[in-house]
């Protein structure tokens, strides 16, 4: 097939920065980016805690997981946590707008999505109101970031409820890792931001990281019927680190960030459910109002490490998380409030036995102030969990055979205890090749929207258009929580390999079948008329437990390191979906995520270093299309990243995103937020340690 004239421009340009380039003597520049020197066996020694709750080697992990590091994500030129979630193998990111995303693992995407668990430092920014992220409200300095492991499949028996297709777990760098100044900025038509941090140390053994960085999307460009997007995003914050060594068997860490923000909405409407309109009861029955959110917030954690022998530790953690949302379309006010306590002792018992074990508090606090659209039936509420988890890793023949039992208690004033348990085989049966299995109970506990929610959707106009009347009636259409709605369930089988294929080659497998129960549907009630004496009937919908599910698939990941300059990461995912009812659900009962997660999903991403100085990064991606709402079609993207680093302490860089087309939409529009395109985009990025 010849290439368009995008493609042709695409590589004209590139070929041409290429030419512009001179050569560098090698020992001029000190090198810039270490992990390209890096062996592949080294990068499988990565010590990694989320699958197993202590260090572990990569390569030794029962699991499917996947590590993005902190040169990896400098390579993607990524200035959000969701853009270099691409990266992942089998995850689902798909932008909605500017700034807001659906981001998952294995099935149900959406703008929140409730089977996925992200953890910052080890606090939950997973919301109990409505089961899912913010994602427009989470920023890190992507410098500061020290690693993200990203578990493909349920981590239910070592980080509780809600972590049941997976769980992302984002590590920032310690204060002591991070001394000195670091200015960071990127700008283009569609983003810019700043940030700056800088490090001391504050005393013996004593260290201390500040920063502060602001990030903005314009939305100023032109989407259909000549309008402008109007998905502008603005987020600024601000926080510290500090760390200390009390002793050599005591460390402590507090750290703490403030924020504030905003985030709007495209006002284009879809069939129905315009985001940018609200039901009234009178002609033209709805009203168009503001779909930007108001946003802000802070968070205190504390951590304490503590070394009893060379065989025992424990660690405390505490934190107090605090955040306000002003949904100005509906008029209300969420306020969600979070106090968290977690103890965890790591035992060795044996040198083929290592226990590790926790218990857990956890009080969610929530003030919303109701209006007519949106209202909860608890406008006040607080809940209180507890939890205990144990985990017994036990070597069964040293470096061949090691099983994991494990499982995790939970109690919660809605669905009362929850047990998630897990076992995990793994056989080794040479230095080169590592097989697991896994088995999996994981549960999605109810969110306060599931239960207490009152949300009027849209108004149906009577017959004609004209003023309604007991005799042509108009129909509010709403949806509302339920009393009655239970825990979704999950029951995970996992088979996986990993290997080295050839020193320079290594390869990932991961097979999963999954099967849920009690999952979430939106059932239809019977139309009621006690309202027709004022011209409106109405016609709920409510939460209830009517879907079933069954998921198969796998994911497939090659590492090659081409040359000690080159390294390919090639994946390729596959998803189906037996999407049912149980019989007892009512004509009419929908589910609202099954049809929203790609079937296929492929990249190849390039890290190339030209010279001692310059690098050339592309990431040409392939994903399928979903249907969210409306029909959203497969597409072709690539991004590419061309950097200069003179010397270790700056680098200029240009990233392209989506350089093959002129825009396209990712995922589907939604009540609070209508879908824009994602547009063809440059922007520079730089950076300077000082």
């Amino acid at each position: 097939m010849p290439m368009t004239m995008p493609r042709k421009l695409v590589w004209v340009i590139l070929s041409s920065l290429f030419a512009a380039v001179p050569a560098v003597a090698q020992n001029e520049i000190p090198d810039v980016t270490p992990m390209l020197d890096m062996s592949l066996e080294q990068l499988m020694n990565i010590e990694v805690t989320s699958v197993l709750k202590t260090a572990t080697r990569l390569s030794d992990t029962p699991g499917a997981i996947f590590v993005l590091t902190n040169e990896d994500i400098r390579h993607t030129g990524a200035t959000t946590i969701p853009e270099a979630l691409r990266m992942v193998p089998g995850m689902h990111v798909a932008r909605i707008d500017a700034n807001k995303w659906a981001v998952t693992v294995r099935g149900f995407n959406g703008q929140f999505a409730n089977k996925l668990l992200v953890l910052v430092d080890g606090r939950s920014v997973y919301s109990p109101l409505q089961s899912g992220i913010w994602w427009d409200q989470q920023d890190v300095m992507m410098e500061d970031i020290d690693r993200i492991e990203v578990i493909r499949g349920p981590g239910a028996s070592l980080w509780g409820a809600n972590a049941v297709n997976g769980v992302i777990n984002i590590t920032t760098k310690s204060a002591k890792n991070t001394q000195g100044g670091l200015l960071s900025a990127h700008v283009g038509d569609e983003r810019g931001g700043i940030g700056l941090r800088y490090g001391a140390k504050t005393g013996e053994d004593a260290y201390l990281r500040v920063y502060g960085n602001t990030q903005m999307h314009s939305g100023e460009r032109e989407v259909e019927d000549g309008e402008k997007a109007g998905d502008l995003g603005r987020l600024n914050k601000a926080g510290f680190r500090f760390e200390k060594a009390l002793n050599q068997n005591d460390n402590i860490t507090f750290s703490g960030e403030v924020f504030e923000g905003d985030s709007g909405g495209a006002k284009q409407s879809f069939p129905t459910l315009a985001s940018n309109m609200v039901p009234v009861l009178a002609p033209p029955y709805a009203q168009s109002v503001s779909t930007a959110h108001a946003f802000n917030g802070y968070n205190l954690l504390g951590r304490w490490e503590h070394k009893i022998s060379d065989l025992s530790s424990t660690t405390t953690q505490v934190y107090w998380d605090n955040h306000e949302r002003d949904l100005k379309k509906f008029g209300a006010v969420n306020r969600v409030s979070t106090f968290d306590v977690d103890f965890q002792h790591n035992l060795q018992l044996s040198d083929r036995q290592n226990v590790v074990w926790g218990l857990g508090y956890r009080r969610n606090m929530d003030d919303t102030s109701n209006s007519n659209i949106l209202s909860y039936m608890d406008a006040k509420r607080s809940d209180d969990l507890y939890s205990f988890f144990v985990q017994d890793d036990i070597t069964l023949q040293p470096k061949r055979w090691k099983l994991t039992l494990g499982t995790r208690l939970e109690h919660n004033p809605d669905t009362g205890y929850e047990v998630q348990p897990n076992a995990r085989l793994m056989w080794t049966p040479n230095e080169h090749n590592t097989f697991w299995s896994s088995i999996s109970r994981a549960v999605r506990t109810p969110s306060w929207t599931d239960r207490d929610v009152s949300l009027s959707l849209y108004t149906i106009p009577p017959f004609g258009g004209g003023p309604a009347s007991p005799f042509n009636p108009a129909v509010l259409v709403g949806l509302k929580g339920s009393a009655d709605f239970k825990s979704e369930k999950l029951n995970a089988y996992e088979l996986g390999w990993r290997g080295v294929i050839q020193p320079k080659l290594n390869a990932d497998v991961a097979l999963f079948y999954y099967d849920y129960h009690d999952a979430e549907a939106v059932i239809p009630n019977a139309l009621d008329m006690s309202t027709i004496g004022s011209g409106y009937l109405l016609q709920m919908t409510h939460f209830g437990n009517a879907t079933k599910a069954r998921t198969y698939g796998g994911e497939v990941s090659i590492d090659c390191q081409v040359t000690d300059d080159w390294k390919l990461r090639a994946s390729y995912s596959h998803f189906e979906s037996d999407v049912g009812f149980t019989a007892n659900a009512p004509a009419g009962t929908t589910d609202p995520f099954s049809i929203s997660y790609p079937r296929h999903q492929a990249q190849v991403w390039s890290q190339h270093k030209l010279t001692p100085t310059v690098s050339l990064d592309l990431n040409l991606r392939y994903v399928d299309g979903v249907n969210v709402n409306s029909p959203v079609s497969d597409y072709t993207a690539l991004d590419a990243r061309l950097a200069w680093a003179p010397n270790r302490n700056f680098e200029l860089s240009l990233v392209g995103r989506n350089l093959l087309d002129g825009g396209h939409p990712e995922f589907g529009s939604n009540y609070f937020f209508t879908a824009t395109e994602m547009p063809r985009e440059l922007f520079v990025t730089a950076r300077y340690h000082f």
